[in-house]
């Protein structure tokens, strides 16, 4: 992390099942057909990381203060004391430690089933539903502290005497997740030599119930330590963008290339039956989104006189923000190989570096209170494929 030039590493590791599926085959008067089930984890939610610098220019106090609810039961600033009763005006502004350390995890799981079968001898068509859960939770430790005493004395504010040392904020949020959508494919090919696919994916219709606290303090110098807790219960619906793919893959003395693309208009994304904060998302979306495209290439050769494939990869997705920062796309460098250990068994294994810059905010929107967390993840993955 980078808040306000202030670097932070910290290392985290997690492991999970990405993937596990069942083709059966089956004859068709046009040739070949399939069935299959599988199961894929689409998103693993797991992170771990921390930042903390001096602040001289604003804190959190103050955003709750002045962009907060005007219910002073829910305002957090007020009801620490740490604003006067008639405009919720704090004197702390500004020059405050502040530091935080936030946890996510979860995953989308998915289970879909899907169905091909050759139209004429150069031409299959593939169908498939698939059912979506998971979870997303997410906790932040947060702290500012006046360590300078710029806000611990008798100030000259007429409400009261703020004395102000510390303020604590642990944050939780919880959703559950649940989805459907599908997809369309046609491939073609010719011979061993070359294919050609395209697919359509329909959207994503998902239904998310979000379960949030929030639990603060106060410390200020004469010892005296207020408290604030609050629950949030909501749910709501959100669609996702159609997403249009197509790839293409040649082979020819023992290496095969293949090359791919996907695109879709992320401008499509919409909240419904929602809050009016969460539906205002929708406003957002069509001003500060725009089409997101990822493209890759891979190379594997079949060693000869061996039973050894040798793979190496690259793709690239594109920042679905208008203005981001730099490093914002997902750059994805894989090497890989699989070893037969008979015929119809393949050991397969992968080494892939990722790497993506994220904008994130403390609180608010401003500039003062932003910072970038640069992830640079190493995946190691195996796979176990038997053919009967």
């Amino acid at each position: 992390t980078n808040f306000l030039n202030n670097k932070i590493p910290f290392n985290s590791n997690d492991e999970y099942i990405t993937h596990a599926g069942l083709a059966v085959p089956f004859k068709t008067k046009q040739g070949n057909g399939a069935v299959g089930l599988a199961y894929f984890l689409e998103s693993n939610f797991d992170n771990n990381l921390k930042y903390e610098a001096f602040n001289p220019y604003s804190t959190m106090t103050n955003y709750y203060a002045t962009n907060g609810t005007r219910v002073r039961a829910n305002n957090l600033a007020y009801q620490l004391y740490l604003t006067d009763s008639i405009r919720l005006y704090t004197p702390i502004v500004d020059s405050l430690q502040q530091k935080a350390f936030i946890q996510e995890s979860g995953g989308l799981h998915n289970i879909i089933g899907g169905i091909s079968f050759d139209l004429s001898e150069y031409v299959s068509l593939g169908v498939a539903i698939q059912g979506k859960w998971g979870t997303y939770d997410y906790r932040r430790r947060y702290s500012e502290q006046d360590i300078y005493n710029k806000y611990n004395y008798f100030d000259k504010i007429n409400w009261t005497n703020i004395d102000f040392n510390l303020l604590e904020v642990d944050e939780k949020i919880e959703q559950k997740i649940t989805g459907i959508s599908g997809s369309l494919g046609i491939q073609a090919r010719f011979e061993d030599l070359l294919r050609f696919g395209a697919n359509i994916r329909f959207p994503t219709f998902y239904e998310i119930e979000d379960v949030s606290s929030i639990k603060s303090d106060a410390i200020f110098g004469n010892g005296i330590t207020r408290y604030f807790d609050k629950d949030y219960e909501s749910s709501y619906k959100l669609r996702t963008p159609f997403v249009y793919s197509a790839g293409v893959s040649f082979h020819a003395l023992d290496i095969t290339f293949a090359f791919g693309i996907e695109y879709k208009d992320v401008t499509q994304i919409k909240f419904s039956d929602a809050i009016d904060d969460i539906e205002d998302l929708n406003l957002a979306i069509v001003q500060e989104l725009v089409g997101q495209t990822t493209w890759g290439f891979g190379i594997e050769y079949e060693i000869p006189l061996a039973p050894v494939v040798a793979r190496a990869s690259f793709s690239s997705t594109t920042s679905p923000y208008i203005m981001d920062i730099p490093g914002a796309s997902l750059q994805t460098v894989a090497l890989g190989g699989g070893v037969y250990l008979a015929p119809n068994i393949r050991l397969d294994g992968v080494f892939r570096w990722n790497s993506i810059s994220e904008l994130r905010t403390n609180y608010g929107n401003s500039s003062d209170s932003r910072y970038t967390f640069k992830n640079k993840p190493l995946d190691i993955g195996l796979q176990l494929t038997y053919r009967y």
